[in-house]
């Protein structure tokens, strides 16, 4: 059985490969390399791999006027406002700017000494982290509870949908109000470059299918979400090659299985539970993805278009995008504390919010998973990629062939 359920077995790639020397593949002048007389799906089967990955968001703050009260300040910009800040006679840029830089990291010690990025939850509140509450914002991604929840009550509690860009009403993304008025989550901000982890070998996304019968129109296919083992295969040019063959990862936690169907040409899977690799200034953790759905175009070139929706445990959130309290080395062990504390306190520095901040923002915001108390646990959070094909092998028929 397990045998049936594996996407592109090792005899499909070893088939592929001698096609080579007959001229079935080519290399096309955008770097991509595709069958040519061939589809990407064989026997009901397809495998891609993720060659664009970003959170879905909506238009910058500037644009739209989606940020009236301003943008989200780091500890520096908040403690150069204070009387202390002032700057004193006699006083070169130099040493101005170190006195701030001083101050500012001062104001992230709570009382005792600890960081608030390491201790968020016991600091106090930041009246400096602005949200994106604009009731006419607009956001890239899909409706995840099939409610509209758009009525003034609704409003009032920060908890109402997005319409998206095309007119969709019912958009679930309560992460991009939380950072929607951050200057780094604007479209020249450097939160934008999650990927580049990818295209460097840092961690990597693949899908399956199975049980197709009928790319425009089919009630019933297999759907696999995994984290790849392999680093993605590039030209020399650096551009994402098409079918190459990769391995996802051994760890079940890392895979994921459901269903779904496509509908005139769109891919809608059912929700399952997911989880992939993050990697931070070497520093790992894991970015989980819960009730997680896939809307997305399947076009007859084997191009995958579309979004990866679902809800983020909000402590998880923070800490492989702020905090990094758990962060761990590439042995498993746990990262040292300085480099935790100069990565969390240098990255708010840098892309403008404080932890503490952005810890409260998330906890407020948080839309999914009402612990027994009736509180929210996750996060809404919508990412838009891009999948082309690819050879997927599960690594259990390593395995076996091993054993054979």
């Amino acid at each position: 059985m397990a045998r049936q359920h594996t996407i592109y077995r090792i005899l499909l790639a070893s088939i592929v490969v001698a096609a080579i020397g007959v001229g079935a593949w080519a290399l096309l002048k955008d770097d991509r390399i595709e069958v040519q007389g061939g589809g990407f799906l064989r026997d009901g089967e397809a495998g891609f791999v993720i060659t664009s990955f970003a959170y879905a968001v909506g238009p910058d703050a500037a644009e739209a006027g989606t940020c009236p009260n301003g943008m989200s300040k780091n500890v520096v910009e908040i403690f150069s406002e204070t009387p202390e800040a002032a700057r004193r006679a006699g006083e070169d840029d130099e040493a101005y700017g170190q006195r701030l830089e001083t101050g500012g990291q001062a104001s992230s010690q709570l009382p005792d000494g600890r960081n608030m990025c390491m201790f968020p939850a016991v600091a106090p509140l930041d009246p400096h982290t602005r949200q994106l509450l604009d009731p006419d914002a607009v956001a890239d991604g899909i409706n995840l509870d099939g409610a509209v929840s758009r009525s003034s009550a609704d409003i009032r509690s920060r908890r109402f949908d997005f319409v998206s860009p095309d007119g969709e009403e019912g958009v679930d993304n309560q992460f991009w109000r939380a950072v929607g008025c951050n200057r780094s989550y604007q479209s020249d901000g450097q939160s934008n470059v999650y990927e580049i982890g990818m295209y460097a070998g840092e961690w990597g996304i693949l899908i399956s299918l199975a049980g197709v019968d009928d790319l425009e129109n089919d009630d019933h296919v297999r759907i696999g979400i995994h984290a790849s083992a392999d680093p993605l295969r590039l030209s020399p040019t650096r551009a994402a090659l098409e079918y190459a063959t990769y391995a996802w990862d051994a760890d079940p936690a890392l895979n994921a299985t459901t269903t779904g169907r496509i509908v005139d040409g769109v891919l809608i899977s059912e929700p399952v539970d997911v989880q992939f690799h993050h990697v931070t200034n070497s520093m790992y953790t894991v970015r989980p993805l819960l009730d997680a759905r896939i809307r997305a175009t399947l076009d007859a070139s084997g191009q995958l278009n579309g979004i990866l929706g679902g809800y983020t445990p909000v402590e998880a959130l923070y800490d492989f995008q702020f905090g990094y309290r758990n962060a761990r080395n590439g042995d498993g062990t746990p990262a040292p504390e300085a480099r935790r504390l100069q990565t969390s306190n240098g990255s708010a520095r840098v892309l403008g919010h404080t932890c503490q901040g952005m810890w409260q923002s998330l906890h407020r915001l948080a839309d999914g998973h009402p612990d027994d108390g009736g509180s929210f646990t996750s996060i809404s959070t919508q990412y838009r990629f891009e999948a082309r094909p690819a050879f997927l092998v599960a690594p259990e028929l390593d395995a076996e062939s091993d054993d054979a």
